[in-house]
């Protein structure tokens, strides 16, 4: 999976939890430890909709313990921060996504111990 295509799928897994919001910038890095690849995240979302505020407190108090279900992967940490700029309420969101390892395939001959 591209750094793209994991930004992409953590958006898609975000938009349920969030609802009506405008990207004001979006930032994404490869990233890889010893066991597990994946990328690390820096997102901006301006809520949009009179509950705007409430909502982004809600989300940057609640965020990180929901359940974000994400194709191909799965986001491992999550930070989410509530600010308002020029009278916009803001979401700033930390997230490192990782890959799921591929299935090993199942070699022929091989038998189980």
């Amino acid at each position: 999976m591209t750094t793209d295509q994991s930004q992409a799928a953590l958006l898609r897994a975000l938009a349920p939890h969030v609802g009506p919001c405008r990207m004001l910038s979006a930032e994404s890095r490869d990233w890889a430890s010893a066991l597990f690849v994946g990328a690390r995240h820096r997102l901006a979302l301006a809520l949009e909709g009179a509950d705007g505020a409430p909502r982004a407190e809600r989300l940057a108090a609640g965020l990180e313990e929901c359940e974000l279900a994400m194709r191909g992967g799965f986001v491992a940490d999550l930070q989410a921060i509530a600010r308002t700029e020029d009278g916009t309420a803001v979401l700033g969101i930390e997230a490192l996504t990782i890959e799921e390892p591929e299935a090993e395939p199942v070699r022929p001959g091989w038998r189980a111990g």
